[in-house]
Order: C-alpha cells, then sequence, then structure tokens
C-alpha cells in the first residue's frame, strides 16, 4: 500500500512539472504583443466597469485606469500593426481587441 502511494505520488509529481513545462514553452506570443494583449484586455476590463452610479471617487479610479490603458493599447496596437502587416495570426490577435 505504501508503495502504490509513492508510485501515485511520484506520478502526479512528474505530472504537474511536466503540465507546467509545456505551459512555459506554448507562450511564443513576443513581448511587444504581450504587453499589447494585457493593455487591451485591462482597457476593456475598466471599460466593462464604468457606470454612471459609482461614486466620483471610483469613477475618477476609472477614468484614469481607463487613459492609462487604453492609450497604451491604441499607441502599441498602431505600431503592432504596422510591424506583424504580414503576420495574419499576429494581426487576428490584434483585432480581437475592439480599441
Amino acid at each position: 500500500m505504501v508503495d502504490n502511494m509513492k508510485k501515485l505520488t511520484m506520478t502526479c509529481i512528474i505530472f504537474f512539472f511536466l503540465c507546467g513545462y509545456t505551459r512555459a514553452s506554448e507562450n511564443n506570443t513576443p513581448k511587444d504583443l504581450q504587453e499589447y494583449i494585457d493593455n487591451a484586455e485591462d482597457c476593456q476590463h475598466f471599460a466593462g466597469e464604468w457606470d454612471n452610479e459609482l461614486p466620483e471617487e471610483r469613477q475618477k479610479e476609472v477614468e484614469d485606469a481607463l487613459d492609462q490603458y487604453c492609450m497604451k493599447a491604441k499607441e502599441l496596437q498602431k505600431k503592432l500593426k504596422e510591424k506583424y502587416q504580414n503576420d495574419t495570426k499576429k494581426i487576428e490577435i490584434i483585432d480581437d481587441y475592439a480599441i
């Protein structure tokens, strides 16, 4: 019984180790494109958070976040569309975000 538990434990450890390694190696997204994705997602998040019913302080926080993330995303979008104009997969990723 103890041997079976050791085998199961080792199998689980190896499985989770390999899953983490595979996941890390799958992320081949260039840094500039990942920066765009992060900013675009934050922009969309805060756009969805906006509500006239929010307290003024929270409205200001949301507006500041929108300015920060949306402006950066728009700036990167323009640069990346030019940089990756011949890479349809990357252009599709860029176009997935309505900024």
